[in-house]
């Protein structure tokens, strides 16, 4: 009896390096990943406070291709696991891909992190989830993320991308934007009432999604908070990028709903404009660069602040939470609404960022970078007794990349972080009283990319 013929994998060099046939299949399978492991030290206010940092990252990345007459079929599959100890859990990190806690406390189930970006292209199309086509980051090398410009959560998207040529592209979307609504509404209540009735609208001094806990006393003289309604209108999205040998560039602009619960007010469209380019600089040295980009919205923060600030807003006792690990009593909603005058406020953010990256060796290299962002109201918003308060952020960072082999990285980096606000902040037991708050970090991370 004669046996079967053995399979062999082999190369399939049509889609690059790392690519090989599915045993059996047209199909070609490349599989990467990266572990991540990184840990930090953070200038302390008190001795109950966290100085140090830890977070542990594992990826694994399938990305599979066939040729059809329709053109290209992709699929990628790219989850990423992440366990946070410490300060680490600062900041965006315990949000993404996390459940909230009833209490809205930083718990350790905020400290596990799952997120998956899965996605199918046929030809110009994608559907799936994966970062927002309206996202203007390039990849910064610094390891806490820009103030003002950060890219916006995965979202689930369906999108087409029209080739241009000569590297251009041009992708309209529509991406939910459900993930995007957790920035909240601030609701304002009924103007005097609210202001009579504040010392016992909260329970416990904390918020979900925006949406104040009322003592049962209270409801009548205030009437019901005001928060983001049912999730109707996706975002829309308009992307212009080109990537040629000089750099990159991008410009892009999306819309964004805001829906009231109440029946009270109509829905409102937010929006975010960004830019950015990027620009080799070979006639310094091969793979330097300098980076610029900036963001604008209104009524949109998630799509400039996501990465300078976390899950708690306004209604909180301590405020926003930054990166730095500090405190502060500033707002971060998308919307304020008062019940007594039916007026509403958007918020407006801005920010931008630059870095430059210079290789004194083909394995040794430094960057440097800053930013800045300001979150801040129309006035009549802070003039009602809902304790708005807008925020600026400044960051500036200096680290190094050292490459000892192909695929290892170890990346020290040194940060300051100063936020200040308009209305000056209580002491809140790990931070000072005063208008302003500053920041020393420092973080070490060794990555290993396949």
């Amino acid at each position: 009896m004669k046996a079967a013929p053995v399979e062999y994998v082999k190369v399939c060099p049509a889609f690059g390096p790392g690519f090989f046939y599915i045993p059996g299949s047209d199909t070609c399978l490349k599989i990467g990943g990266n572990v991540w492991v990184e840990g930090m030290w953070l200038q302390p206010y008190t001795k109950a406070m966290d100085t140090l940092g830890y977070r542990t990252q594992m990826r694994i990345t399938l990305d599979a291709r066939t040729n059809t007459e329709y053109g290209l079929l992709r699929t990628v599959v790219d989850p990423r696991f992440n366990k946070r100890n410490g300060q680490e859990f600062s900041a965006t990190q315990p949000r993404e891909g996390n459940a909230f806690a009833g209490s809205n406390t930083e718990g350790t189930s905020k400290q596990t992190h799952i997120n998956t970006t899965a996605y199918i292209q046929l030809g110009g199309l994608t559907v799936g989830r994966l970062g927002s086509f309206a996202n203007a980051q390039f990849g910064s090398n610094d390891l806490v993320g820009p103030a003002g410009v950060d890219a916006r959560d995965e979202t689930n998207t369906i999108a087409y991308t029209l080739a241009l040529g000569n590297g251009m592209t041009l992708t309209a979307a529509i991406e939910d934007g459900s993930d995007s609504n957790r920035d909240g509404v601030f609701s304002m209540y009924n103007g005097a009432a609210y202001a009579a009735a504040k010392p016992a609208v909260y329970t416990d001094a904390t918020s979900v999604g925006g949406t104040a806990t009322l003592k049962t006393a209270a409801v009548a003289a205030v009437g019901s908070a005001v928060t983001y309604g049912g999730n109707r209108v996706p975002d829309a999205v308009l992307a212009f990028k080109v990537d040629q040998s000089w750099g990159s560039a991008n410009l892009a602009a999306v819309s964004h709903e805001i829906n009231y619960s109440s029946n009270q007010f109509s829905s409102e469209y937010g929006y975010g404009l960004s830019g950015a380019l990027k620009v080799n600089l070979p006639m310094i040295a091969a793979g330097d660069s300098i980076m610029v980009q900036g963001a604008y919205a209104s009524g949109f923060n998630q799509f400039t602040m996501r990465n300078s600030t976390g899950d708690k807003t306004s209604q909180n006792t301590n405020g926003a939470q930054f990166a730095g690990g500090m405190y502060q009593t500033s707002t971060i909603n998308d919307a304020v609404v008062d019940t007594g005058t039916g007026k509403t406020y958007l918020a407006t953010s801005y920010g931008a960022n630059a870095e430059l990256t210079h290789y004194f060796t083909s394995t040794v290299a430094a960057f440097a970078g800053g930013s800045y962002s300001k979150v801040t109201w129309d006035s009549a918003a802070q003039t009602v007794p809902a304790n708005i308060n807008p925020f600026q952020t400044y960051t500036g960072y200096l680290g190094a990349i050292w490459t000892p082999v192909k695929g290892l990285k170890i990346v020290p980096e040194v940060a300051y972080v100063k936020v200040t606000t308009k209305t000056a902040s209580v002491a809140s037991g790990a931070e000072p009283a005063g208008k302003n708050q500053d920041s020393w970090q420092g973080r070490i991370q060794i990555r290993r990319d396949f």
